[in-house]
């Protein structure tokens, strides 16, 4: 089973965060999503009388997460409809549910925006409450994320582990010395060097080259250069496309 499959639902966490601010705030509506490729996507929401705050997509400055996304703190606003420190890109889907005082915490791991975590009532409130009650439930979160991150980096280094004990050695010694991963004399193109082999592999696990890095005891420098010349012997445009020749080609496991 990957490391993926054995991980909880980040889903079903936001959706808990949501319902406890709900049982905190009375009357509260909430909602929340996890970053995914630059935007925050809702799919989380408790309390909402319509089904339109799931249609909110977030980007940077924003709205009122927008914001909150470029200045790393939660924030609030006492009367959302004439708020005039926001963008209202999403008027349509916050006053319809009524909305009048609504707050906002990111999720943040490791200095890493993960999530957004609101908190909106139909009648004046105190922002300051709300903003309490989302900055505890966001912490929770990015705890968690980051305890499941942590886990699933230990255990892609346990897989690491054997993967590169399965590492083909026709080649012969790893070339420890080498950034030019040129293949050994009178192999055929695209054969790939032990640690161009030993590189992609740890790719394929999901590892970022910093974490590659660490792995092999090499230099951050040193894996991109492994990684380009990989990637240019496969004929392959992404990291991810030389992981697929690569196992095409039976260079490393499956």
């Amino acid at each position: 089973m990957s490391v993926d499959l054995m991980r909880p639902s980040d889903m079903a966490l936001i959706k808990q965060a949501s319902r406890e601010v709900r049982r905190t705030i009375s009357g509260a509506v909430s909602f929340a999503g996890l970053c995914d490729q630059g935007q925050v996507r809702v799919t989380a929401v408790a309390g909402a009388a319509t089904r339109k705050l799931s249609s909110i997509v977030l980007a940077p400055s924003r709205g009122l997460g927008g914001r909150s996304w470029d200045v790393r703190r939660p924030l609030v606003v006492d009367d959302y409809a004439s708020a005039d420190e926001i963008t209202h890109d999403f008027d349509d889907q916050i006053l319809s549910e009524g909305i009048v005082t609504l707050a906002v915490a990111p999720i943040i791991v490791r200095r890493r925006m993960r999530g957004l975590l609101y908190a909106g009532t139909r009648s004046p409130a105190q922002g300051r409450e709300l903003v309490r009650c989302l900055e505890r439930q966001a912490g929770q979160v990015a705890h968690e994320l980051d305890v499941r991150d942590q886990v699933d980096l230990r255990l892609r280094m346990l897989l690491a582990a054997d993967a590169i004990r399965t590492v083909p050695s026709r080649f012969g010694p790893a070339d420890q010395g080498s950034d030019d991963g040129a293949p050994p004399p009178g192999e055929p193109a695209p054969e790939l060097t032990p640690r161009q082999v030993e590189v992609l592999a740890l790719v394929e696990l999901g590892l970022r080259n910093a974490e590659i890095a660490e792995h092999l005891g090499l230099s951050l420098p040193t894996v991109k250069s492994y990684l380009r010349a990989a990637m240019a012997r496969l004929h392959a445009g992404t990291r991810q496309a030389a992981v697929v020749e690569a196992r095409r080609l039976g260079l490393i496991p499956s």
